[in-house]
């Protein structure tokens, strides 16, 4: 079996945003996709034809002949779908944020983590060069192909434990997840009072290169951090049409009073 010098191939199981977005990248870098299996037909055809790879109608039929294997599935599928695969010479990594490096299968021989630290919508372009890339394998070696790799995409390449990783997955659907959820409820209650919420991008926006220059907690503003109660009261009572939204609003409140006067 011929060993792998460098990762030129590429094959997917998964054929959605992060698959879709990767082989974009990989694309760019001039890396062959090989083939990919998915479920989903209509998503399989999509990527067929924008990669010019084959498709499989199971995970067995993939060739364990190319230099990677990336699932690209959920979380809970990763350690089903490994061992599946034909063992050979391709390494199998995943792209999960939270599942361990040993949820793949220990019958292949090379294994690894390759978790891109971004969120991915669908038609949304994403500069990888900028996309910080976290790189786990089994073997030394394993892990050094994957990091070659990943610096073919990104400047920001850095090799992290699964339990590192898990933390840093936890922090990402906060700053992300969460925070996406605060601009949805924000325009349901502007939306709700006829007014828009593009007035609130300049905001957004100032408030996220903030942190470029300075901690969370010396960018904080607003009435809890002044320890407003006559604001917050009146905040709370333009909320009682939403019930939900006042006790969130009154419990990241507290956080930011109680952080302030630690």
């Amino acid at each position: 079996m011929k060993e792998i010098t460098e990762i030129q191939s590429i094959s997917f199981v998964g054929s959605g945003n992060v698959a879709t977005h990767l082989a974009h990248a990989f694309q760019s870098a001039n890396m062959r996709i090989h083939e990919v299996y998915s479920p989903h037909l209509s998503h399989v055809l999509d990527f067929t034809r924008k990669f010019n790879c084959v498709s499989c109608k199971s995970v067995q039929q993939l060739s364990s002949d190319v230099d990677l294997m990336l699932l690209c599935v959920p979380d809970n599928q990763i350690t089903e779908v490994s061992e599946s695969i034909s063992p050979g010479r391709a390494i199998v990594a995943h792209t999960s944020g939270i599942e361990p490096q040993d949820s793949l299968s220990d019958k292949i021989r090379q294994t690894g983590v390759f978790y891109p630290l971004q969120t991915f919508s669908k038609n949304r372009k994403v500069d990888f060069r900028v996309v910080p890339l976290c790189i786990e394998g089994n073997q030394a070696s394993t892990c050094e192909l994957l990091t070659q790799l990943a610096y073919k995409l990104s400047n920001k390449v850095v090799a992290i434990s699964s339990p590192e990783r898990a933390i840093l997955h936890l922090t990402a659907v906060m700053v992300n997840n969460f925070s996406n959820k605060l601009y949805g409820m924000a325009h349901e209650i502007l939306e709700r009072n006829h007014l828009d919420f593009n007035l609130l991008l300049p905001l957004i926006q100032e408030t996220a290169h903030k942190m470029e220059e300075m901690s969370p907690e010396e960018a904080q503003t607003g009435p809890a951090r002044r320890n407003d109660e006559n604001t917050i009261s009146r905040h709370r009572e333009m909320l009682k049409d939403f019930p939900q939204y006042q006790q969130l609003y009154q419990l990241i409140t507290d956080q930011i009073i109680k952080k302030r006067h630690e």
